[in-house]
C-alpha cells in the first residue's frame, strides 16, 4: 500500500487556527455568539476654572451575530472488509480523519478569517465594512483607515507598521498598536524573512540599520500555503499580508472539538459499518482594532 503521509505542519512558520496569537482561542456558549462593540470614553476636555464641566456619553452598539459551523465525516465500512481488511485499511482510517480535520480546520479557518479580510464576503466587522477597509466607521460616528496598498518591502511595511501605531480607537482618539505579528502567503514567505531578519536594509545598496531587526526583532511570522492563490480565489491573494498587535480581535470559537465514533452494521441496512466524526467551530474578527492588512498592489 502507498499510504500518503504529509509534514505540512513543519514547513517554516506554520500557522495553525489553534495559534492563540493569531486567533483568540474560547468557547461559545451554544451554536451562536453575540457581541457589541464598545464606544470607549474619549480624551479629557480642556476646562477653566468654574466651567461647566461636560459630559461624554460612553455606549455599546453594533451588535453582531455568528453561529458556529459543524463539519463533519461519514466513512462506511462493509462487515467484510472490517473482518477481513488485509492491507490495514481500516486502522488506517483514523489517521486519515484526524490528519483531514485538521487541514479543514486551519484551512477554513484561516480563509474564512484573514483570507477574506479585503473582500469581506464570509465575515464583516460589525460596522458592515470587510476587516480591511480604509473606511471603518466607529461608535462615534470617526472614520478609521486600516487599509494599505504597498507591496511587501521595508520601506511599505514602515507605513503599514506606523498605521497601526496611529490606529484610532472608537471614539476617534489615539489608540495605537506595537506590530507584533505578521502572516503572508507562504510564497512571500523568502521576502518577509529577508525584510524582517536582516542586519541591513533589506534590497539596498545602503547600509541602513533594518529596524524590524533592530526595534523589532520578536515580531511572530507565520506563512500559509492556504493564502495563496492556489487554495485563496479573492483578489491579490499572493501579494496581501497582514500585521497585528496582540490586542486584536480575530477569534476562533469552538462549540466541540473532534468526536469520533464507529457505529456497528446493527444499527445500519445494510450490515456496515459508520466511522462518523464531527467538530463544530468558527473564526471570525469581532472588530478592526489592532489590525492593519496591505493588499501589495502598489
Amino acid at each position: 500500500m502507498a499510504w500518503e503521509e504529509f509534514t505540512r505542519e513543519q514547513v517554516p512558520s506554520y500557522l495553525s487556527a489553534l495559534d492563540s496569537f493569531f486567533f483568540k482561542q474560547g468557547p461559545t456558549v451554544g451554536v451562536g455568539i453575540i457581541w457589541d462593540e464598545d464606544s470607549n470614553v474619549g480624551e479629557f476636555n480642556k476646562t477653566a476654572e468654574q466651567e461647566e464641566i461636560l459630559s461624554e456619553d460612553t455606549f455599546i452598539g453594533n451588535q453582531k451575530t455568528k453561529l458556529s459551523q459543524k463539519y463533519t465525516k461519514k466513512i462506511p465500512i462493509s462487515d467484510e472488509a472490517f473482518r477481513a481488511d488485509m492491507v490495514g485499511k481500516r486502522d488506517k482510517i483514523g489517521f486519515q480523519v484526524g490528519d483531514r480535520a485538521r487541514v479543514t480546520r486551519d484551512r477554513v479557518g484561516i480563509l474564512e478569517s484573514y483570507g477574506d479580510a479585503f473582500d469581506g464576503s464570509i465575515n464583516t466587522t460589525p460596522d458592515g465594512s470587510s476587516l480591511a477597509s480604509a473606511s471603518h466607521t466607529s461608535l462615534k460616528g470617526f472614520t478609521v483607515d486600516n487599509l494599505e496598498t504597498g507591496s511587501l518591502t521595508p520601506d511599505n511595511l514602515w507605513t503599514v507598521t506606523n498605521a497601526l501605531a496611529q490606529q484610532e480607537g472608537q471614539d476617534g482618539d489615539p489608540g495605537s498598536h506595537d506590530f507584533e505579528g505578521i502572516l503572508v502567503p507562504f510564497t512571500l514567505y523568502k521576502t518577509v524573512k529577508e525584510v524582517m531578519n536582516s542586519q541591513l536594509h533589506a534590497n539596498s545598496a545602503e547600509n541602513n540599520l533594518n529596524i524590524f531587526e533592530t526595534d523589532y526583532g520578536l515580531v511572530k511570522i507565520k506563512a500559509s500555503i492556504y493564502l495563496n492563490s492556489k487554495y485563496n480565489s479573492n483578489s491579490n491573494a499572493n501579494t496581501s499580508y497582514h500585521i497585528i498587535g496582540r490586542n486584536h480581535q480575530m477569534m476562533r470559537k469552538s462549540f466541540y472539538g473532534l468526536n469520533t465514533e464507529l457505529l456497528p452494521p446493527g444499527t445500519s441496512d445494510n450490515d456496515t459499518y459508520r466511522h462518523l466524526s464531527k467538530f463544530h467551530e468558527t473564526t471570525f474578527p469581532e472588530t478592526w482594532t489592532g489590525y492593519v492588512g496591505s493588499n501589495g498592489t502598489a
